[in-house]
Order: C-alpha cells, then sequence, then structure tokens
C-alpha cells in the first residue's frame, strides 16, 4: 500500500512538473526561432551557413509545435488520450526531427570545411541555392527512413498498480515479444546513425578546419605548406574563425543535450528483454525523464547561443526586438535603441535605400557617388526617421530648401577604395518650423 502511495504521489509530480517545463520550452524555443528566420533572412545575410542555419531553426519548430506539446499530454494522463494515428506520427516526426537536427549539423561543418580549406574552389559550389538542394535531399531521405519507425509504434494496454492504463509504443518491445536481436536493431541504429556517425564526421571536418585555422601563418611570416589553401587577410581569417566557432559551439550544445537520451537508448538494446526501469527502480525513470527533457530542451537553446556568441545575429535580434518594440508603442518604448538601429541601417539596408532620397530632391542635388546616395537615405529610412514625424516630413515634402553637395574627385591610388568626401551644410526646414537642420556628413554616418 505504501509503494502504491508513493508511486501515484510521484506521477502525480511528474504530470504537473513536466508539462509546465516543455510549456516554458516552447515558448522560448517557438519566439526564439522564430526571431532567428527573421534575421538570418534579411539580404546581407544570405549565405550557404545561414541558409543551413534556417534549416536547423524549421526542424527545431516542427519538433517544438509537433512533438514536444503531445509528449507533455502524455506525461499529464496515465492514459493515451489522444487519437491512436498520433501515436505513429509524433513518433515518426520525433525521430524524423531529431536526425534533422543532427545531419543538417554534419552538414554545416562540411559547409566550413569547405570555407576555411577549400576557399577558392568550393567558391560556386558554396551559396544557397546548392545548399537548399542539399537540405532538401537530405530532409527526403529522413522522411523516408522513418516510415517503418512510424508503422511499428501504436497504442496497447496494460495494467500497473491495479489500474488499466495505456501507452504509445513499439508494442512488440514494450511486451517482450520481439527478439533480441530486433530490439537491439532499433535502440542501436538511433545510437549509431543519430549520433555517432554524424558526430564522427563532424568531428573530423572539425579538426581538419582547426587545425587550417589556427595554424596559418599570417601574412609574410614565413612559408608553410598550408599558405596554398588560405589566401586570406588577416581580418578574413578572423572572420571565418569567428563563423568556425559559432558552429561548433552549437554542434557541441547538441551533442552534450542529447547524449543521456543516447545513452538511455543504449543500454535499454543492452539490457533487453529487461528494462531499464525493472533494474533500476524509480533513480532510472528520474534519469530517463531528465535525459528525455534535456534533449527536447536543445531545440530553444539555439537562439540564445547565437546572440550570445555571434555578433551579428546579436544586432540583428537587437534591431528586430527594438523596431517591433516601438511599433507597438507608437516610438513610445525602446527609444535609447533607435540611434543604435541607425547604425545597424548601413548593415542590413546596404546598397538597398539608396533611391528614395535621390528621386525625391534629384533637382536639387549632385551625387556622384553610390556611396554618398546610400549614406544619405539612411536618415529618411532608419527607425529614427519613422518614428519622428518632424523630422521624416522635412525629408519627404517639396518644401526642402535647396541641398548642394560637393564631392572631391576620387583618390586615383587603386589600391585605396575610400572616398574623400567633403559636403557642404545640407539645410533642411522642417514642415512648421524655421530652424535648419545640418545633414549627417559621410564620415559620420559611417564612423557611427
Amino acid at each position: 500500500m505504501q509503494f502504491f502511495n508513493e508511486t501515484k504521489a510521484f506521477e502525480r509530480k511528474v504530470g504537473i512538473i513536466i508539462p509546465s517545463i516543455f510549456a516554458v520550452v516552447v515558448i522560448i524555443g517557438v519566439l526564439g526561432n522564430a526571431l532567428v528566420i527573421l534575421v538570418a533572412l534579411n539580404r546581407q545575410m544570405r549565405n550557404s551557413t545561414n541558409t543551413l542555419i534556417i534549416g536547423l531553426t524549421i526542424s527545431d519548430l516542427m519538433f517544438l509545435t509537433l512533438c514536444v506539446p503531445f509528449t507533455a499530454i502524455d506525461y499529464a494522463y496515465p492514459k493515451w488520450v489522444l487519437p491512436t494515428w498520433t501515436c505513429n506520427m509524433i513518433n515518426y516526426l520525433q525521430h524524423s526531427s531529431a536526425y534533422f537536427s543532427v545531419w543538417t549539423l554534419t552538414l554545416m561543418a562540411a559547409d566550413r570545411f569547405l570555407a576555411v580549406c577549400y576557399p577558392v574552389e568550393s567558391m560556386t559550389l558554396r551559396n544557397p541555392t546548392n545548399t537548399c538542394v542539399a537540405l532538401i535531399v537530405t530532409y527526403t531521405l529522413i522522411l523516408l527512413s522513418q516510415i517503418q519507425v512510424g508503422k511499428i509504434h501504436d497504442v496497447y494496454d496494460y495494467t500497473f498498480i491495479a489500474e488499466n492504463r495505456s501507452a504509445c509504443s513499439i508494442v512488440s518491445i514494450a511486451k517482450g515479444e520481439a527478439s533480441v536481436t530486433e530490439a537491439r536493431i532499433y535502440f542501436f541504429a538511433f545510437n549509431i546513425f543519430g549520433y555517432v556517425l554524424p558526430l564522427g564526421i563532424t568531428c573530423v571536418l572539425y579538426y581538419l578546419m582547426l587545425k587550417k585555422l589556427w595554424y596559418t601563418p599570417r601574412p609574410g611570416g614565413g612559408s608553410s605548406k598550408n599558405t596554398g589553401s588560405i589566401r586570406s587577410r588577416p581580418e578574413t581569417i578572423r572572420a571565418k574563425r569567428k563563423v568556425t566557432r559559432l558552429v561548433l559551439c552549437v554542434v557541441v550544445i547538441w551533442a552534450v543535450c542529447w547524449f543521456p537520451l543516447n545513452l538511455c537508448f543504449f543500454f535499454s538494446g543492452v539490457v533487453y528483454p529487461d528494462t531499464l526501469v525493472m533494474r533500476g527502480g524509480k533513480p532510472i525513470v528520474i534519469i530517463q525523464i531528465s535525459s528525455q527533457v534535456l534533449a527536447y530542451a536543445n531545440s530553444c537553446l539555439n537562439p540564445i547561443l547565437y546572440a550570445l556568441v555571434s555578433d551579428n545575429f546579436r544586432k540583428g535580434f537587437i534591431r528586430v526586438i527594438c523596431v517591433a518594440a516601438n511599433r507597438l508603442t507608437f516610438g513610445k518604448f525602446c527609444k535609447s535603441c533607435l540611434n543604435y538601429n541607425a547604425r545597424m541601417e548601413v548593415t542590413f539596408y546596404n546598397g538597398s535605400n539608396s533611391n528614395r532620397l535621390s528621386r525625391t530632391n534629384s533637382s536639387h542635388r549632385t551625387v556622384t557617388h553610390q556611396v554618398i546616395t546610400e549614406s544619405s537615405s539612411l536618415l529618411l529610412k532608419s527607425p529614427l526617421a519613422a518614428s519622428s514625424p518632424g523630422l521624416s516630413e522635412t525629408a519627404t515634402t517639396p518644401a526642402i530648401a535647396e541641398t548642394e553637395v560637393v564631392v572631391p574627385k576620387l583618390l586615383q591610388h587603386r589600391q585605396s577604395s575610400s572616398v574623400s568626401t567633403r559636403l557642404k551644410r545640407m539645410q533642411h526646414h522642417e514642415h512648421g518650423h524655421g530652424r535648419p537642420h545640418r545633414a549627417r556628413t559621410y564620415d559620420e554616418v559611417s564612423s557611427s
């Protein structure tokens, strides 16, 4: 009787705590991964690595929305309260999304390997189109390979502590009717193809990458056998190291989060036809539940990792959050971010805003270099201008005073890409106000 009461009390605690944890994981994961997609889809961030990050993010979103909620329901009730077909679908998607994640990380490692070790030769291969094709082929093979896993799962009835219950599992393995070979094929196949093999390939690729990156001699620092592979400036090498470090951190976090669950799978195959619960009792149950929670939590950790490690993603997150907050509060919230957002426009809208100002004031100024146009139009397209009606009207109404831009001759030295410019004071009379405004010079925009 005491065992019965203790078991029921433990189940009630699990039925409350685990669904609550899963709810937090889903909320953080969905918001964070949606933010990653918004930032990564920016035109200035479209490359092969960010395309793979989008693929990884989509697989995490699929897992968070289609798998985690149903698992939480399973923990909350002693019986399977959902339709029978959901048992097949959930396990099919759970296994597929787990494979999606690890093999996407392997593709990311391969992409970094080509970028670091064969930067010139892989330029035509490493583009968003080819990356999408690789993702589609990989995901299609995974979906096809997991059809059988979805079929063998079913809802079955059993008795526990004098109670009739039901659960979703592989019926033959749950009842101990499957042979040892069949059970071990299921458990060990997940270990090999969902953890050991892709992680082993990733480790080999990273060993070659890190050997190349961290032992590449500095330009002018002597000859080496490796100098033919990377002909980059120090800034380029540092940039490659940053991206490689980001991908490496994602791989390490994934490996750590999924290791306990894979260990449980491995020992489940070892002790079959017994179960781990039969061998270890309540402590093993706690370990199994904790390992599942840790593996599921990995889907919400990647956005946090991007914000901590990647400068581009961190700036993109801040910009999206501040712009959204100011639109929701009509510019009254997060005003301290507006100047920062204006500077961020140089990165995120470079080359896309050069037409608006030139169309408005084409009769009032002379522009001889595209960079000057881009920098001037920045003031009109930035969130600062959008949240300040006076400034916006001043820049767009026909009442603007004549603006004259004087650009000196370009430097003739071919190796210098900078342009020496002088901008005379640009006077913009506000609509309804008489005080002049000094336009920011190109040097001020670029230095900010």
